[in-house]
């Protein structure tokens, strides 16, 4: 009998956006026709603005990730943090082609998060949330990442 744990769920994920970097990296612009207006949302509620270094957590591809860049300017900082190698290198492949140099990737389990504390002003999540196991885990190291009074947004798809 096979148990599906924490462990098999994030080796099983990790597989499967390894296998599915390119082709959701390639749906990239349709995503953002469908998520726009929400992600600019998300970053008004975390207080993304010029300067602001950012935390992307699970930020795949990146498309959420260079709303940031183009919001903080050459001041700000994102770091865009996800499991798959694959994926965090169609993100910074896109930060480049887009002439971002304020955009680095660093590939991570949001629940291992292991950034200097209190080192960036806002963190943002856009429907990386659903894919953490120990959704707590996460969240407790990423507002260790966070300033005092520093916020996180997340984007989560449920129902209205």
């Amino acid at each position: 009998m096979t148990v599906f744990g924490p462990k098999g769920y994030k080796t099983t994920t990790h597989a499967q956006w390894q296998d599915a970097a390119k082709a959701w990296n390639d749906w990239g612009q349709v995503l953002n026709q469908w998520l726009g207006p929400a992600t600019q949302t998300m970053l008004d509620m975390a207080g993304v603005t010029t300067g602001s270094h950012v935390l992307d957590v699970a930020a795949g591809a990146g498309e959420q990730s260079l709303s940031a860049a183009a919001r903080i300017g050459p001041t700000g900082q994102v770091l865009a943090t996800d499991i798959s190698e694959n994926i965090l290198e169609f993100a910074a492949e896109n930060a480049r082609a887009e002439g971002y140099e304020n955009l680095d990737t660093m590939v991570v389990d949001a629940e291992a998060l292991d950034v200097a504390p209190a080192s960036f002003d806002v963190a943002i999540s856009r429907v990386g949330l659903i894919y953490f196991p120990d959704q707590m885990a996460a969240l407790a190291r990423i507002r260790t990442a966070l300033k005092p009074g520093s916020r996180f947004a997340a984007m989560v798809l449920s129902t209205p």
